[in-house]
Parts: C-alpha cells; sequence; structure tokens
C-alpha cells in the first residue's frame, strides 16, 4: 500500500508539473489585488489606482529658469525612451488644431455670461485683454476682435506648466510613465529605474538638484532595502539553524532532507494553485511559505524520535488539524485568502506525506542530546500575569487602522521630494474620479459638460474641458453671433465696415473639433466609451452621480476593501478554533482539546494587545498573522499531547528557529514586513510558554 501512495506521490508531480509547465499561473504584484475581485467596479478601482501609479515625477531645480530648462532637456535627452514615455501636453503643439475650430470654442465661463446675456462684462474683459501690455494675441483681430480664442485657451490651464517658480527657485517638470511591456516585471522596472537615480547623480550639482517621486521611486528604493536585508536575514537564519542542528545532533546532514521536504512542499502548494487561479498573488507566497515552516516540527519530530509508529498519531492529528483550520479560508470570499488556504493545505500534506512515506528509507546516526527545560509555578503564575495584564491592557487602547498608506513608511529622502513636488505643483489636493459611460464620445462629452456646469474650472481635468461636444460647439457658435450682433459695432471700432460685416455673416462650419484631432488626451479614456473626470477637493459627490456619473474616491475605497477584508478574517477565527476543538475532542477528550487550544487563542489575543500598548494600529496584516501563530502554536501543543518525551525538545528547537527568523524580521526598514515580524515572534513566543502551563499526560492517561 506505502508503494503504491509513493508511487501516487512522484506522479502529482510529474502530471501536475507539466500541466504548469506548459500553462505556467502569473504572478500577480498589486498589493490591491490581494483584496479586490475580478468584478466590473473592483476592477475600475484597481486600474484607477494602478493608472497614475505608473508615473514618474522629475523635478529639475536650480536658481536659474534656463539652467533648470537646459538640465531637462539633457536629461530627457539621456533617458530610455523604449522604457519610458513622455506625457507632455504641450498647447503650442496643438495649437494650430484649435485655431481651426476657433469659431466653435468658447470658455465655459463666457458661454455661460453669454447665455445669461452679460455682453458688458464679455467687453469688458475683452477690452483688458487689448490693454494689457504682457498680453497674447493668438489670431488677428480682424478674426477675433473680442479675443474670445484666447479666452479658451487660457481656460484651459497654463500653456508652460511645465515650468513654474516656486519661492526662489525655478522648477521644470517632467512626467515619465513606465512602459506597458515592462510594467509587469519589477524586476525590469527596478533596472530601468536605477539607471534614472545614476542619471539623477549625473546632472545633479551645487546649482541644479533634481528629485525623482512617484510610486516606482518608491518601490525601487523599498526593494532595493528590503531585497539586502532579506538576503542578511536568510544568512543568518541559515547559521542559526546550523548551530542548532550541530549543538542537538551532532550531525548536519539531516538539513538536506529537511530542505527537500520543504521544497516538495512550497512547490507542490504552487503547482496547485497554478491550476486553480488564473494567478498567484506575490503574499500569497510570502505568507504560505512562511507557514510551512510548520513543516520542519514534522521533520525534526521523526528525527528526534526515530520511530515513525510513535509519531504518526501527533503527526498526522498535527497535520489534520492545521489543514482543517485553514480550509476555512476558502469560504472567506476574498481571493488572496482562498489562495493560501489551497497553498498551505497542499503544502502541509505534501510535507507530511513526504515524511511518513520516504524518511523511513533514511538512515543517519544520529547522536541527540537531552535539553532540560522545565518551568516551575513561580514562572507560571508570573507569565499568566503578563500575559493578563498585556491583553487586558492592548484591549484598552485597540485601535484599527485599514489605509494601505499605514504599511509603508518612505525614507526621509523620498519624502521631502514628494513634500517639495506637491507645493510646487499644488497637488496637496484630495484626488477623486467620475466615470462617465455612454454610447459615444458625443454622449460622453455631453455628460462631462453637464457635470461641469456644477463645478469651477480648477476643480477638474476632463477630456470635455479640452474638446467640447458637438452639441456645444453649435451653441457657443451661435452666443458667439449673437454677441456680434450686439456689440460689434460699438466694441470692435478698430475694424472697417467690410471686416464687421464678414464676421456677421459667418456661418456655423461644417467641420467640429472631434476627439481624432487631439490623441494626446487618451489618457482620459480607459476603455471604449468610457472616460474620466480628475477631481479636485470636490465638496459634493451627488453632484456626479445625479447627473449619471459614477463617483470614485479611490484612496476611501481601498480602506474601505481593506476593512471589509479585515472584519471578514476576524469572523473567521471563532469557526476555525470551533472546528480545530470539535476534532481534537473526537480524537482526543473534550478537556485535552481545550488545552490544545487555549495556547493558540492566548497567544492570539496576547500579540494583538501587544501590538495595540506598543502604539500600533491593527490592519488587515495583524489579523492574517493569527492565522500564521494558530497553525505554529496549534502544532507545538499537538506534539506535546502526544506524550513522546522527546517531543519536548523537537518543539522547542522548532520553536527557536521560528523565533529567531520572525525577530531578524521586526528589524527590517519595510513596515509591513517589520510589524509582521513583530507580531509573529511575540505570539510564537507566547504560545510556546503558555503550552507549558498545561499538563497533558493526565488527561491522555
Amino acid at each position: 500500500m506505502k508503494n503504491l501512495l509513493r508511487i501516487l506521490y512522484i506522479l502529482f508531480f510529474i502530471i501536475v508539473g507539466l500541466i504548469v509547465w506548459f500553462h505556467p499561473a502569473k504572478t500577480e504584484t498589486n498589493l490591491l489585488k490581494a483584496v479586490y475581485s475580478n468584478s466590473y467596479s473592483d476592477e475600475l478601482v484597481v486600474m484607477l489606482s494602478s493608472r497614475y501609479s505608473s508615473n514618474i515625477n522629475v523635478l529639475v531645480e536650480s536658481s536659474s529658469a534656463e539652467t533648470s530648462s537646459k538640465t531637462a532637456d539633457e536629461f530627457l535627452n539621456k533617458i530610455d525612451k523604449q522604457s519610458f514615455n513622455v506625457k507632455n501636453f504641450d498647447f503650442s503643439k496643438v495649437l494650430s488644431t484649435y485655431k481651426k475650430y476657433n469659431n466653435n470654442l468658447l470658455s465655459p465661463s463666457t458661454a455661460q455670461k453669454l447665455e445669461e446675456k452679460k455682453y458688458n462684462e464679455v467687453t469688458a474683459d475683452a477690452y483688458n485683454k487689448l490693454l494689457d501690455p504682457f498680453g497674447v494675441m493668438l489670431l488677428p483681430l480682424n478674426e477675433d476682435p473680442f479675443m474670445l480664442f484666447v479666452d479658451y485657451i487660457k481656460s484651459l490651464g497654463n500653456g508652460d506648466s511645465y515650468n513654474m517658480q516656486y519661492k526662489d527657485k525655478y522648477y521644470r517638470i517632467l512626467t515619465l510613465e513606465v512602459n506597458n511591456e515592462i510594467a509587469l516585471s519589477p524586476d525590469i522596472v527596478n533596472k530601468k529605474i536605477k539607471s534614472l537615480t545614476k542619471l539623477q547623480t549625473e546632472l545633479s550639482n551645487e546649482d541644479v538638484h533634481i528629485y525623482l517621486t512617484g510610486t516606482p521611486i518608491h518601490s525601487y528604493y523599498a526593494s532595493s532595502r528590503s531585497m539586502v536585508e532579506i538576503n542578511i536575514i536568510c544568512i543568518l537564519s541559515f547559521i542559526f539553524i546550523l548551530g542548532i542542528c550541530y549543538f542537538y545532533f551532532k550531525n548536519l546532514k539531516l538539513l538536506f532532507p529537511i530542505a527537500v521536504s520543504l521544497g516538495c512542499g512550497i512547490l507542490a502548494g504552487y503547482l496547485l494553485c497554478a491550476i486553480i487561479f488564473p494567478s498567484i498573488h506575490v503574499l500569497t507566497f510570502v505568507f504560505s511559505t512562511t507557514l510551512i515552516g510548520i513543516c520542519i516540527d514534522y521533520s525534526l519530530h521523526y528525527f528526534i524520535e526515530r520511530d515513525l509508529k510513535k509519531i504518526f498519531k501527533s503527526l498526522t492529528v498535527s497535520m489534520i488539524t492545521t489543514v482543517s483550520a485553514f480550509a476555512i479560508l476558502l469560504f472567506s470570499g476574498v481571493e488572496l485568502l482562498k489562495q493560501i488556504a489551497v497553498f498551505t493545505m497542499t503544502g502541509l500534506f505534501m510535507v507530511y506525506s513526504m515524511v511518513v512515506l520516504f524518511y523511513p528509507f533514511l538512515k543517519f546516526n544520529l547522536q541527540t542530546r537531552k535539553i532540560n527545560f522545565k518551568v516551575n509555578e513561580t514562572f507560571k503564575k508570573i507569565f499568566a500575569a503578563i500575559v493578563l495584564i498585556v491583553s487586558l491592557a492592548g484591549a484598552c487602547c485597540l485601535r484599527f487602522n485599514d489605509d494601505i498608506r499605514n504599511l509603508y513608511v518612505p525614507s526621509k529622502k523620498l519624502m521631502k521630494a514628494e513634500k517639495l513636488f506637491a507645493s510646487v505643483t499644488g497637488g496637496n489636493r484630495k484626488t477623486s474620479f467620475a466615470v462617465i459611460n455612454g454610447k459615444n464620445m458625443q454622449e460622453i462629452l455631453e455628460k462631462e459638460e453637464t457635470i461641469a456646469k456644477n463645478l469651477n474650472s480648477e476643480d477638474y481635468q476632463a477630456i470635455s474641458k479640452f474638446i467640447p461636444s458637438v452639441k456645444q460647439q453649435k451653441k457657443n457658435f451661435a452666443l458667439r453671433k449673437t454677441l456680434y450682433k450686439n456689440e460689434l459695432d460699438n466694441f470692435a471700432q478698430f475694424l472697417s465696415p467690410k471686416e464687421k460685416q464678414k464676421l456677421l455673416n459667418e456661418k456655423q462650419p461644417n467641420e467640429f473639433l472631434e476627439y481624432t484631432d487631439l490623441p494626446l488626451l487618451s489618457e482620459f479614456l480607459p476603455a471604449e466609451n468610457t472616460s474620466l473626470m480628475v477631481l479636485y477637493d470636490i465638496k459634493d459627490p451627488q453632484i456626479i452621480t445625479k447627473n449619471g456619473g459614477q463617483y470614485i474616491d479611490v484612496t476611501q475605497s481601498i480602506t474601505n476593501k481593506i476593512k471589509h477584508c479585515r472584519i471578514s478574517c476576524v469572523k473567521m477565527l471563532l469557526p476555525i478554533f470551533t472546528i480545530l476543538f470539535i476534532l481534537l475532542a473526537c480524537i482526543y477528550k473534550p478537556k485535552t482539546a481545550l488545552k490544545i487550544t487555549s495556547p493558540s487563542i492566548i497567544a492570539a489575543i496576547f500579540s494583538i494587545g501587544l501590538v495595540s500598548l506598543c502604539g500600533q494600529e491593527i490592519n488587515l496584516f495583524h489579523i492574517l498573522a493569527i492565522f500564521l501563530i494558530v497553525g505554529f502554536g496549534l502544532d507545538y501543543s499537538v506534539f506535546r499531547a502526544s506524550g513522546i518525551k522527546s517531543a519536548s525538545d523537537a518543539v522547542l528547537l522548532s520553536c527557536l528557529t521560528s523565533i529567531f527568523s520572525f525577530l531578524l524580521l521586526a528589524f527590517t526598514s519595510f513596515k509591513l514586513i517589520s510589524s509582521l515580524g513583530f507580531i509573529l515572534s511575540a505570539g510564537l513566543t507566547v504560545s510556546y510558554l503558555a503550552s507549558l502551563l498545561f499538563d497533558y499526560k493526565k488527561e491522555n492517561n
């Protein structure tokens, strides 16, 4: 029978491996994809969030406008144009297109004045433009006597907005967008951004400073620091495990089968996830591979006892209870949790199978030491008091924070660059979006214009601001003709009667400004028959919804989604502990089942209380850490309940290796990783010590 199971074990890797080889799953790195589904509304939020997260802002600072512009041009000439697209809506390049349709174009404010027949205000504005010594004349006065075209172009914004002065410095702003072809490959993106940072250093001097901001820049620095730190942690953890194994077993050969079994577990988890899910989130690997570390208990338990018959029950119970606990996550409705469940359940089962089916073939000459680690009643009382005080005190100051920005704290250098960019560009305003759907472009533009009438021109950016609908263009032409009929004779004394008559006799043109004339505005069109309005500091979102649009506050939406995911995880904890208790009560006695589950419950409560007591706010990933604590802690108690003398040594060694690794993570610079390391190291320590409080032997006798 065992030979058949061994053959099936090997066939699993061969068959499933071949399937995944020819149909590999993609790796999802977008953090939002961990909590968002594939529904239209969810995809919309993810799209809006990532749409601007691929932008890199280059801020060139100098005491001279000429120097900043010259350095910016040099920067642009040296960047890799195939990797970065330069985003620059320059009015000078499209001015000829606008001039072609000038008779149909009016600024929203002028159009409203003409609708209300406030001709005196329009003529007063025209006089001011004519008399302005620094004014710009874009068309001859005999074609545009009221300078309505100049008024329209100015309403679009400053055509030279990429050159700014702030305090006593001059700035040139460049916006680069990571090419879609490399955007999905973090390694390639980081290499390209590294070249930008080198160029930044090369062109900066005493008079010129170049600042880089944007999500890709933060990702580059965060991943670079994390990679160095993780490598150091891996080396230190490996050295620690070597030391533990040599100290206890006086033989390092057993490290090979341990590594092979863990590798098989991780590979099996990946293969099954690759078949079930179209893409695997990177956080699935982070959490699941960490949890599979539980399986080192199986190997240590075997090598210390070296008699499968004695430990078979405890190994099996540990595997069944842990797998059952994570099976609950399959019903969570959250994609990330489902992936973690499948990955972990598969990995645990395959490592367990490796130990049961193949370890008996191993013949090692091991000489083990006996570790005498006992606790007295005084220690138990002090420990119980500390756990109770920390848990209660932490409960009193418990606070939650579901803002995704709370998971990452940038360096002071990047923070300074972001603040400067916001100050120079006025980017301190809150940004939200209106999504407009329509049967065609004209319907979309008309909906946008209806919404825009209730907004100030500086409160939004939209394609309708640059391209009026045909309906509005016809209306603008009619308003212009009405103005000419009423005010042209009195105002335009500088025109000849023939020139005036020509203006009055103008007929509605057959051609209108269309989207195809200005393809540079494609960033406002995320999908077919869908447009975006970028809103700034909007006070009444109902303006959008009442006029056929969909209002989306991306930051708030993400916060709500993460909160929903966190609450879903919390709701899963009670069913998990209930199922565990029932399973263990069927295998052992109810009192023993309570003693086995109690350390995990105590550790979970204590770790959350400690985090709160340290002034940290609880987030989704703290709750996910509880599942890891349950998995590890349950393992400790099950092995202790087996009644085998060597079990205590196996649990202690496994606990030491896990706590050491997670404690090192607590000192990393990436807040998400460090917070996980802190809560896990604390939780596992308490889980182990709590398991020492109970005497399992009495219940099993």
